[in-house]
């Protein structure tokens, strides 16, 4: 994570990965030096002086990758958080996290697995992807509660994932999938 000012203000710049079923992104994400990537999911991110961009995900210094594997490269784009199944942190990236900036909540670590997949509206149907992971609930809480609740994306760790992305990527330590794009999810047994 590298963090510097843009503009007055302190910001984290992450390499991300965004998978939309048949497209992946990777590119750098910017956003608030107080937020964590599931909060600049759920509550969006401020750009220039008054504008909060809530719906879309800014990045910079893309490559949009096909499933069949052509490139093509942008300096910036906007890309719709409705069409996002999971945005993760790029493998390899260590999570900076200052413990003190955020209030220590006591969770649970539960390890679902997650069915998502691209929703296509004509009849075209595409093979879901399989997501194994921790999901990180209140204590005394339920799975029931984290897929319930108002936030539309929801974070996962240790997460691998099945097909494998191109370029082979399948293993992630932080995962945010769109509750909109889970098909099932499910508690694994014994976790």
């Amino acid at each position: 994570m590298a963090s510097q000012t843009e503009g007055t203000e302190l910001v984290k710049k992450h390499k991300i990965l965004a998978c939309t079923g048949e497209l992946i992104f990777t590119g750098t994400f910017v956003y608030g030096f107080e937020q964590r990537l599931i909060d600049a999911m759920n509550e969006g991110v401020k750009s220039g002086a008054s504008t909060k961009i809530v719906k879309f995900v800014p990045l910079e210094e893309v490559t949009m990758t096909t499933r069949k594997g052509g490139d093509h490269h942008f300096s910036q784009i906007y890309l719709a958080k409705s069409n996002i199944i999971f945005i993760a942190q790029h493998p390899g990236i260590s999570r900076d996290k200052p413990l003190s900036t955020y209030p220590f909540r006591p969770k649970t670590p539960v390890g679902v697995t997650i069915y998502a997949a691209q929703i296509y509206v004509a009849q075209v149907y595409a093979a879901p992807y399989i997501l194994k992971g921790k999901l990180y609930i209140d204590t005394w809480g339920q799975v029931a509660d984290a897929i319930e609740g108002s936030a539309s994306f929801i974070p996962l760790t240790q997460v691998e994932i099945e097909p494998a992305l191109p370029g082979g990527a399948s293993k992630f330590d932080f995962m945010a999938i769109n509750t909109q794009r889970i098909i099932s999810i499910s508690e694994d047994p014994g976790s």
